[in-house]
């Protein structure tokens, strides 16, 4: 099982578009995959037309104490997801005491299971300044690691002075991806040449534009792949897919 992660630099980089539609572009490709969403804000959900009075999620049964698998959900796209849970107020101070109380944090509610082949998991984590000790175990023992920014002031600045970043970098080594891009704006170009440069083979190389198509797409209860396949956006993601397709098989290729 090839476990990706997927986390922000800061909030409203668009982490959560990025998960909710590279599992389309994955499964268009013929990939088995499913996606979980660990942000207690539960808005992947909105990606995968999920009505919104249902609450559960893999949250709600480890209250429950049952697997997290038994809040799989299908979207009407056959997409495999599973919902954060919409939890009040009281619950979430338990799940977050109940979490923090196991020793290896989440990697105990989600752990890896590697006689599971030729299947994706994509997990969309909080971003880099609300990690904690109950990510460490899970973000050790993703495949990959893949941290969306945006070319940016306010995200080169953070990347320059937040130590929590700093720390998140040496440890975990991610992949970056420039979400966002704006090729008529001056500050978009110069800075993600910056960012390119800065974080050298850690910058992936495809850019995924800022489209008005992915505001369009969540109105429609879509995902930006299969509403506006020809969109920018939805070219880069598929960009973005193949490019994992073609790292795991050259490290496979490594491995024999």
């Amino acid at each position: 099982m090839k476990r990706i992660i997927i986390t922000g630099l800061r909030g409203g980089v668009g982490a959560t578009t990025i998960a909710a539609n590279l599992i389309q572009a994955l499964v268009q490709l013929e990939e088995s995959v499913h996606a979980i969403d660990t942000r207690s804000e539960n808005l992947m959900s909105l990606h995968f037309a999920l009505d919104f009075s249902v609450k559960d999620g893999w949250s709600k049964r480890l209250l429950s104490g049952e697997s997290w698998k038994k809040a799989a959900y299908i979207s009407n796209h056959n997409l495999s997801f599973v919902p954060y849970g919409l939890l009040t107020v009281d619950e979430l101070k338990t799940i977050k005491q109940e979490v923090s109380s196991l020793s290896h944090g989440l990697l105990n509610v989600f752990p890896s299971q590697p006689e599971i082949e030729n299947e994706w998991q994509l997990m969309l984590l909080p971003s880099v300044n609300e990690l904690d000790d109950i990510h460490t175990a899970l973000l050790d023992s993703a495949d990959m690691v893949l941290c969306v920014i945006n070319a940016d002031i306010q995200n080169y600045t953070y990347s320059q002075q937040n130590a929590s970043f700093y720390c998140f970098n040496q440890r975990h080594h991610p992949y970056f991806i420039i979400n966002g891009y704006q090729p008529l704006s001056e500050n978009s170009v110069d800075l993600s040449l910056v960012f390119k440069q800065e974080l050298a083979e850690q910058c992936l190389p495809m850019l995924l534009h800022h489209d008005t198509s992915v505001p369009d797409a969540c109105s429609q209860l879509s995902n930006v792949v299969k509403y506006a396949p020809h969109s920018q956006i939805s070219k880069g993601i598929n960009e973005l897919a193949f490019w994992l397709l073609a790292h795991f098989a050259a490290k496979t290729m490594e491995g024999i």
